[in-house]
């Protein structure tokens, strides 16, 4: 369920204020208390406020018992517009002004038959909050606060985050069971808060890594992205996590063999760049991402690079991405013939549009068809060599 909450949110929620104001939070506990029910921020938020040196989240997650959704839904209503989530039984998505909540109901198991997987979830404002708590992934994330700002932690969750320590709640076979894509969580988190993976968690991912086949690409990205880019965003951290759990060989193939690197005061866009050179660059199944364009194009100019091919041939058409292609080599270390060959070569025309004499000037100077081009291919090649300064003067007296 919170797998469809999120892909939906994704599509449907505008630019959220930087900071939630605490008067909502009070106001939405105040009319959902009012109204008989119990109110209870979960999971992120509640982490995130123990973490130090951690901001406040702004993803507020409410559970709220005691009260049927049509009733819930009355009762917010006055507060903002109520949106029921699409195909989602028990939650709804209430939108006050640039900021949005969401609202579900306790989740419980509903047995059907005598087997072990013979069971729905199904939501019960009725049921307890321990029960809803349980069905949850980590239990760092199995935290709930009332609007008393009592916490209810079950499964040694403020511990764990004390410890720094990622933990599946109850047996990790069944948590990774249900959903696959908590293997990926499990690690995006420890790298995000510098955590280790409890023993038993960490040896059920190695056991059901297999299962990430059924993720697809966009998520797996996702939770790349965020790895990359949140918190410590510590590279070294995440290749080894992905290494010893065997997930990374598992998502990208055998040949798989990423390098860990550091960019510093780069920009998130550049950060996901840089990991993803870095991670594919010596082999591995890039694909198993939805690519752009740009992606692809940055993967193969570093390939080239690193393969001996002279900037001249690999990008003369990308001059505006070779700076930050030379940041990304220096940064993995290793490349430095590479980095230098390519800053020799931003000194110099790459391509016949940067000679300052044009294909025009030259059929001025009585040279006709072929010749034009074979004559910027040859002044192009005389400039890079340091036979001639490209200007137009020394250019045409070149000619």
């Amino acid at each position: 369920m919170k797998l469809l909450l999120e892909s939906w949110r994704e599509y449907n929620t505008p630019l959220l204020s930087e900071v939630i104001d605490p008067e909502i939070i009070d106001k939405i506990e105040l009319a959902i208390v009012s109204a008989g029910g119990e109110s209870y921020i979960v999971g992120g938020a509640v982490r995130d406020e123990l973490l130090p040196d951690t901001p406040p989240s702004k993803d507020i997650d409410f559970l709220v018992r005691g009260l049927p959704l049509e009733d819930l839904i009355t009762t917010l209503t006055p507060l903002g517009k109520v949106v029921p989530a699409a195909n989602i039984f028990g939650t709804v998505t209430l939108y006050v002004g640039a900021d949005s909540f969401d609202f579900a109901l306790p989740r419980k198991e509903k047995s059907w038959g005598p087997g072990h997987r013979d069971y729905t979830i199904v939501a019960d404002h009725t049921a307890t909050v321990e029960s809803d708590l349980g069905r949850r992934d980590f239990t760092m994330n199995a935290l709930a606060k009332d609007s008393e700002d009592n916490i209810v932690d079950m499964f040694g969750g403020m511990e764990d985050i004390q410890n720094k320590v990622i933990r599946a709640v109850g047996d990790p076979l069944s948590r990774f069971r249900e959903d696959p894509l908590r293997m990926l969580r499990a690690i995006q988190f420890a790298v995000r808060f510098g955590f280790g993976i409890e023993p038993n968690t960490a040896a059920a991912m190695g056991k059901y890594a297999s299962k990430l086949s059924s993720v697809t690409r966009e998520r797996v990205l996702k939770e790349l992205t965020k790895a990359w880019t949140k918190g410590d965003g510590d590279s070294e951290h995440l290749v080894a996590l992905l290494r010893v759990t065997g997930i990374g060989e598992e998502l990208f193939g055998p040949s798989f063999r990423p390098i860990p690197i550091k960019l510093e005061g780069s920009t998130e866009e550049e950060l996901i760049l840089g990991n993803f050179i870095s991670f594919f660059l010596r082999g591995g199944n890039a694909n198993r991402l939805p690519l752009s364009r740009e992606m692809k194009t940055y993967l193969q100019l570093a390939k080239s690079a690193v393969s001996g091919a002279a900037p001249t041939e690999y990008a003369a058409k990308h001059r505006d991405k070779l700076p930050f292609l030379i940041k990304v080599l220096s940064a993995l270390g290793g490349y430095t013939e590479e980095v230098e060959t390519a800053q020799e070569a931003l000194k110099y025309p790459l391509t016949p549009e940067e000679l300052h004499i044009t294909g025009r000037d030259i059929m001025q100077l009585g040279y006709q068809g072929p010749d034009i081009g074979n004559i910027q291919k040859y002044l192009l090649q005389a400039v890079q060599n340091d036979e001639v300064e490209n200007n137009y003067n020394d250019l045409r007296e070149y000619i």
